[in-house]
């Protein structure tokens, strides 16, 4: 919980320092063919082969517009991420602490629709790839296995809203990691 409140104190400094540099100026199309898009977040994990309660989970990923298809376009990519649950169990007396890691890295699209309204990207996608879940019970047998490798999909829906050329706040919800995160984004092309 503890790494979580940093994180939240840094991408609060970042946003204050960004805000305070630069006004509320960024790119009519964030997201238009050729830019590249390189995302930060975190949020309450998705427990997928286990956990419960309160995980937090974290991702990367990186979407590059490839074509225009309407108003808008539409972007390829990967993502990297991960969660982390746990869960308390005493019976008779002994207590069990059972933690589950999982560790994704997934292909994914997405369709940006073009508002033309400065700074804002909307837009939502699917992913596929492979999550790596790995569990430890503290010696006692469960019955599960320690490392289970499955396919993984996903499916989101994200908006962003950039303060200038370079950064921007960022959100999603949906299957993905997390069910709902917060993040920056940057635009490294175009």
């Amino acid at each position: 919980m503890k790494i979580i409140i940093k994180i939240i104190l840094v991408l609060l400094f970042i946003t204050g320092s960004t805000l305070q540099s630069y006004s509320a100026n960024g790119p009519t199309d964030p997201a238009g063919k050729g830019s590249g898009i390189l995302g930060f977040g975190f949020g309450p994990g998705i427990p997928f082969y286990g956990g419960s309660g309160f995980g937090p989970a974290m991702f990367v990923h990186y979407d590059q517009s490839i074509w225009q298809a309407g108003p808008g376009t539409v972007s390829l990519g990967g993502q990297i991420g991960t969660s982390f649950f746990w869960h308390n169990y005493s019976h008779e007396g002994i207590g069990y602490r059972y933690h589950w890691t999982n560790l994704g890295f997934v292909f994914r699209g997405a369709y940006h629709y073009g508002w033309k309204v400065p700074g804002l990207d909307t837009y939502a996608g699917f992913g596929a790839g492979t999550l790596i879940s790995m569990y430890n019970d503290d010696g006692y047998n469960s019955g599960k296995k320690p490392t289970h490798v499955g396919f993984l999909p996903t499916a989101f829906f994200g908006a962003s809203y950039f303060f200038n050329d370079m950064i921007g706040l960022n959100s999603e919800i949906g299957y993905n990691f997390t069910y709902v995160s917060i993040g920056l984004n940057f635009r490294l092309t175009k």
